[in-house]
């Protein structure tokens, strides 16, 4: 996966809380021996999926890392993030170009205006917010961010080491069938459940790291954002004519 998707390259260019009152100082001192035990485990992703499905709607700004094993040089690229439940994301990519990725939570468009060319599919077809998105569409990472996922339906979970920040717990995570994402971490905001961070790896050793800040609820999003209309003189190609 690039964009839990395959960010960071265009088409052209490559291809519950009661219980969790004691569940988290336990948890955050396994963390630091590398111990935890499966109900801990579950407890927090029920967490974290709680918390995304909660949100009505929010902004963040994001920032994706793609980093490939052997060849080719590191890319970093920013934008914002726009969610609005259920299932609808738009992905303004600012930095080093313009493009955006965006999903009714059923639809995708992604387009890189300098190509002149805008990829559709169905949410789970295609391989980006920079190349559509792989796997099953429940299963799929982005879907974390909507609280949609059910997570441990596809994944096995173990904690993850020390996060970076000290209100964070770090997530590993392992698909039950094999796919494009070989594994995944995530950051999670302890209490609170949100996602700071999504890294995944492929098969072949890339990584694709993305990293969220600044995130508000203020003004409703909308509709419009997440519905996209083909400029004139754009190029059409369908997510399952790039695939393989």
């Amino acid at each position: 996966m690039r964009h839990p998707c395959c960010p960071g390259t265009t088409v052209r260019r490559s291809r519950r809380l009661a219980a969790a009152l004691l569940v988290l100082p336990t948890l955050g001192a396994a963390q630091e021996r590398g111990e935890e035990t499966p109900a801990q485990l579950a407890e927090l992703i029920r967490r974290v999926e709680d918390h995304h499905r909660s949100l009505p709607h929010f902004t963040a700004r994001f920032e994706q890392r793609f980093t490939p094993r052997i060849f080719g040089r590191e890319r970093i690229e920013t934008g914002r993030l726009t969610v609005r439940n259920p299932g609808r994301m738009r992905w303004d990519y600012e930095d080093p170009e313009p493009k955006v990725f965006v999903t009714d939570g059923e639809n995708t468009w992604f387009h890189v205006p300098a190509d002149r060319q805008v990829v559709v599919g169905s949410f789970g077809e295609s391989a980006d917010p920079a190349g559509a998105v792989e796997g099953t569409s429940s299963g799929n990472p982005l879907r974390f961010l909507t609280g949609e996922a059910d997570i441990l339906e596809h994944f096995d979970a173990f904690l993850a080491g020390t996060p970076p920040e000290p209100d964070r717990i770090a997530l590993r995570l392992v698909p039950h069938e094999p796919g494009e994402i070989t594994s995944l971490r995530i950051e999670v905001d302890d209490p609170t459940g949100r996602i700071h961070a999504i890294v995944s790896e492929d098969p072949e050793g890339n990584r694709t790291d993305f990293r969220f800040s600044d995130f508000t609820t203020g003004a409703v999003p909308e509709d419009s954002l997440f519905r996209f209309t083909i400029p004139p003189g754009t190029e059409v190609v369908t997510a399952s004519d790039l695939r393989p």
